[in-house]
């Protein structure tokens, strides 16, 4: 499968540790999915790259990385790390609404290049609304991971929070005690969260189950 994991990460001191433990956690999950013979393509910020710098398997990707079609619509630079295709765009992109529009359009772009057969939303819950907006724009399934961006966003921005769990068609939690959170504060349905860890040894099988049974791959 082919797969468009789309995240912006903020963090504050008080926070730092929280948001880097979500992050190892998704890359251990996205070098899983690749060893498993998926693609994965990571559109992120440079707040959620930052969680790589340290790894040695950073490398920067050549310009033809990024479909032709995509090129020029918003600053970014290509990396490729472990096999997972990271497009980090400009942090200014993320920051300021006015600039969506145009990440809406590359997104739009890069899901006609590619075809990819999932979009999954993670980390602030801006980048979460704009990802399953183009999904369900483009058709595509979007799934979202909840996470401390979700969960503090939501409170205060109450119509984009509500408006994202109406129209995704999974959430992924990683404990019993998220699961049980989101059930309260959300109208979503039990049947369609599930309780997935990043981290444990099996979240490539189990994460690309959940792909295919929303996308229909691998159906007769």
């Amino acid at each position: 499968m082919r797969l468009c994991w789309i995240s912006d990460h903020s963090t504050v001191p008080q926070t730092a540790a929280t948001v880097d433990r979500e992050l190892a956690a998704l890359r251990q999950g996205a070098i899983a999915l690749v060893q498993q013979g998926h693609q994965v393509y990571w559109v992120l910020s440079p707040r959620t790259l930052e969680a790589f710098h340290d790894e040695p398997a950073l490398a920067h990707a050549a310009a033809d990385a990024l479909p032709p079609t995509c090129q020029y619509v918003v600053p970014l630079q290509p990396y490729q790390y472990a096999g997972v295709q990271l497009f980090c765009v400009d942090q200014q992109v993320w920051q300021h609404p006015d600039s969506h529009t145009r990440l809406f359009t590359f997104l739009c772009l890069l899901q006609r290049a590619l075809s990819c057969d999932v979009f999954h939303a993670l980390g602030a819950l801006s980048a979460v609304y704009l990802a399953i907006y183009t999904a369900r724009f483009l058709g595509v399934p979007a799934v979202l991971s909840s996470g401390w961006q979700l969960w503090s966003a939501g409170p205060s921005q109450p119509f984009l929070w509500h408006w994202v769990v109406r129209h995704v068609s999974a959430a992924v939690v990683s404990s019993q005690v998220e699961r049980q959170r989101l059930l309260t504060c959300s109208p979503l349905e039990p049947a369609r969260i599930h309780m997935i860890d990043a981290a444990q040894p099996e979240v490539a099988r189990t994460l690309a189950a959940l792909y295919a049974r929303l996308s229909g791959v691998g159906r007769s």
